[in-house]
């Protein structure tokens, strides 16, 4: 198998029938073999039972899509991809993650797959909202606030990279097995969990920009982007 992509999901029922369907067609086109697994973040049974009749419905037309997986209570979307990837099979060669609600299309993340072809392994390849070529539609004070993010990582952590936060990255599968439980992150610190590990164990890291458009609805507040900071500023990720 060529990737293991996951989708983790907070009552997403909503959002994600469009963007699922569309990755799935996209895939299906593509040469590559793709498993596509949504994991559900501790929802409640009746958000599951929505996504799961979503699913079900689009894999009668796509086998590579699995059943979702649902997770017992809210822990957070770095747990939740964790958990998904920890049931990729065993001669996987990439594990990836993309954010269910689309603002990175399905053309965009099988764009930035495809990029994991020129890189030699290890590899971390992440899609980038501020790297060259990227075209972002999104508000003003997000932008700020993303900005403002970047400097206080390079800051605390002397982070180069542009970007930890885009939801779509795609890593070696390898690599992240060799340290699987060394990471402790289970909300939205995974990402720069993941950049820093690849930092300190020589993994290839590279952004590529990309297309974004900010759906409506989003999960991620400003309480979050404050307890991501004061973790960033007090260097508890990846301590």
């Amino acid at each position: 198998m060529d990737c293991f992509l996951v989708i983790p999901c907070l009552k997403e029922s909503e959002r994600v029938p469009v963007f699922l369907r569309s990755l799935c067609e996209a895939i299906e086109a593509s040469p590559h073999e793709i498993a596509v697994q949504l994991v559900d973040d501790g929802s409640g049974p009746g958000e599951v039972e929505r996504l799961r009749r979503v699913v079900s419905k689009i894999r009668n037309d796509y086998s590579f899509l699995t059943e979702v997986f649902s997770m017992k209570e809210n822990r957070g979307k770095g747990a939740a991809i964790r958990n998904g990837w920890a049931l990729a099979p065993d001669d996987v060669r990439i594990l990836g993650f993309v954010d269910a609600d689309g603002s990175v299309s399905a053309a965009e993340t099988l764009r930035l797959f495809g990029e994991t072809s020129k890189e030699t392994e290890p590899f971390l390849v992440m899609a980038s909202r501020r790297a060259k070529g990227a075209r972002v539609d999104r508000s003003l004070l997000r932008k700020c606030v993303a900005a403002g993010f970047a400097k206080l990582v390079q800051r605390s952590y002397g982070v180069q990279v542009l970007d930890t936060q885009c939801g779509c990255k795609f890593l070696s599968a390898t690599w992240y097995q060799t340290h699987d439980r060394e990471f402790q992150e289970e909300g939205f610190g995974l990402d720069l969990e993941l950049i820093l590990k690849a930092q300190g164990t020589g993994c290839n890291l590279r952004e590529v920009g990309i297309a974004w458009h900010e759906e409506p609805g989003s999960k991620v507040g400003f309480s979050d982007v404050w307890t991501l900071g004061k973790a960033i500023v007090r260097k508890r990720i990846g301590s």
